[in-house]
C-alpha cells in the first residue's frame, strides 16, 4: 500500500473531531468527579482502562496490590525481594498520581542524585 492510498484514504472518511470544551465539561463534570474517585482508590484498573486493547502489558496480582496501597495511604514502607519490580511500581504510581491528582508535588529519592536520575530514565 502506498502513501499516497493511505492518504486518499484517510482524507475520503468522514471524521468528526469531537474536542474538550468547557460546557462539555461542565455538562459531564459530577460522572468525571466519580471516576476519578473511582480510578484514585483502583490505580491498576485506571492503567487497565488507558493503555488500549492492543497492548500486551498486564499487572501481576502482588503488583496490583502494591498499586492500590501506595495510592490510598500517605505512608508506606516495604520491604521487597531483588526483582519484585519495586522501582517500577513506584514510578507508576507516581506517574498515575500525577494524572490523577493535578498539581501534585512529587519527587524520588534515593542514595545519591544521579542514582534516582538513572533509575527514573530506566523506568520511564
Amino acid at each position: 500500500m502506498s502513501l499516497q492510498s493511505l492518504l486518499d484514504l484517510s482524507s475520503s472518511r468522514d471524521t468528526m473531531k469531537q474536542g474538550i470544551s468547557e460546557e462539555r465539561l461542565t455538562e459531564n463534570i459530577e460522572m468525571l468527579r466519580e471516576q476519578i474517585a473511582f480510578f484514585r482508590a483502583y490505580p491498576d484498573l485506571f492503567v487497565d482502562f488507558i493503555k488500549g486493547p492492543d497492548c500486551k502489558f498486564h499487572f501481576y496480582f502482588y503488583q496490583r496490590i502494591f498499586l492500590r496501597i501506595v495510592m490510598r495511604h500517605r505512608k508506606v514502607y516495604a520491604v521487597f525481594p531483588r526483582a519484585y519490580s519495586k522501582s517500577f511500581l513506584s514510578v507508576m504510581a507516581l506517574m498515575v498520581r500525577c494524572i490523577l491528582y493535578p498539581g501534585a508535588h512529587l519527587f524520588v529519592t534515593s542514595g545519591g542524585k544521579e542514582q534516582g536520575a538513572s533509575i527514573l530514565h530506566d523506568k520511564v
